[in-house]
């Protein structure tokens, strides 16, 4: 069969109509989409360009997810050091408790029992206006052979105040200790040099009324331990046992910056930015922290010195720790930033202006409606042949 003859001005009618169709479909195809640039035909360069944003986007949204694990892995050290710290000042209070009693030295506990009243104000110690303690009465201390200490007594003075005073003096340790009444207090005054200790009357007797001394007296140092100093060396390896067991719970998945795992940060997707963190292993051992030897005030302070030194190096690691999580947190929060800017670019290279796109649809419609009408006229010179024969 022959192909169907048109005339010139249907054929160029005919591919007006046929142009203004693809257009409207691919009018069509965008305000379905939302891009003008779908694929490479729309726009090469665009296309492309688009492309390579949306592919780093991706690329750095992959490492977010690290940057917020390795952040709980920080988190969790710091919370970890928190912990170290309280168990190292507990092993701090038993050695000081350890040192504030005599260790092969001398204890003396007074004879006689104070109120909460004359707690409050030693100068009603044996009543006011009386024979007993009044202000600028004095009383001395001298341990073993050192030099003697005088004291002298204040108007309105607290017991506190007082034992504080003699606090100050090596090697000496002044406290209370319950009284067979509630609310009354001994006095206990220990040596923790290994001396003996004489206390003597100076102006009047406040030393009888305040410890129950006889004008004065010697207290010779002994070679025996307070009887719960062992107790107190088992309470502190106890706490050496316990900071031990502590650190391996102080892990993150798997990672743990408090027993010595080492953690790397990728901040771009080309690893050329990164940040490593390497941890140390502070256990009782990594803290320097040896068994007790609470035997001799000498041991007790190297004990002291050790707890000292190791709280300096959990303060470092805490501030090593809060610096890396600063900086990982800050380039998480520009990396979110960053993934935004890059969709934002790859959007507007890609994305359609719906209402252009609707006005383009619109204009199509109506030429389409006139090339169908031109297509008509331009048929009617084939119909008049047709009148010829009727």
């Amino acid at each position: 069969m022959s192909e169907v003859t048109l005339t010139s001005a249907m054929r160029a009618n005919l591919l007006s109509l046929q142009s203004t169709a693809i257009l409207m479909g691919q009018t069509q195809f965008r305000l379905s989409t939302g891009n003008r640039v779908n694929s490479a035909l729309d726009n090469p360069s665009s296309f492309f360009a688009a492309q390579s944003l949306n592919n780093r986007a991706a690329d750095l949204s992959s490492l977010l997810d690290g940057m917020g694990q390795n952040i709980q892995v920080l988190t969790a050290a710091s919370q970890g050091i928190d912990g170290l710290s309280a168990l190292v000042n507990q092993a701090k209070a038993v050695a000081q408790t350890a040192q504030s009693q005599a260790t092969g030295g001398a204890m003396y506990t007074g004879t006689i029992s104070l109120t909460a009243a004359e707690q409050a104000d030693i100068t009603t110690v044996g009543g006011v206006g009386v024979l007993g303690v009044d202000a600028d009465d004095t009383f001395t201390v001298q341990m073993g052979s050192g030099a003697v200490t005088t004291f002298t007594i204040g108007a309105s003075q607290t017991l506190q105040s007082l034992l504080d005073q003699m606090n100050k003096i090596s090697g000496m340790s002044a406290t209370t200790v319950a009284g067979t009444n509630t609310g009354e207090v001994f006095v206990q005054i220990r040596s923790t040099n290994g001396e003996s200790i004489t206390i003597a009357e100076g102006t009047n007797t406040p030393a009888t009324f305040l410890f129950g001394v006889d004008s004065i007296d010697t207290h010779a140092a002994t070679t025996t331990a307070p009887t719960d100093q062992v107790s107190l060396e088992k309470q502190y390896n106890d706490l050496r046992t316990q900071i031990d067991e502590f650190i391996t719970d102080t892990g993150y998945r798997g990672k743990n910056l408090l027993n010595g795992d080492v953690m790397s940060t990728q901040f771009n997707e080309s690893n050329s930015s990164s940040l490593s963190v390497t941890g140390t292993t502070r256990d009782a051992a990594g803290l320097g922290l040896l068994a007790a030897t609470f035997g001799t005030t000498g041991g007790i302070q190297d004990n002291l010195d050790q707890i000292t030194a190791s709280l300096d190096l959990l303060r470092s690691d805490g501030s090593n720790y809060g610096n890396a999580l600063a900086i990982i947190t800050t380039r998480q929060d520009f990396t979110t930033n960053l993934i935004a800017t890059l969709k934002d670019g790859a959007t507007f290279l890609t994305i359609a202006d719906k209402n252009e796109e609707g006005a383009n649809l619109l204009a199509l419609q109506t030429s389409q409606q006139l090339g169908i009408q031109a297509l008509a006229l331009a048929s009617q010179a084939n119909q008049s042949v047709l009148r010829l024969f009727s």
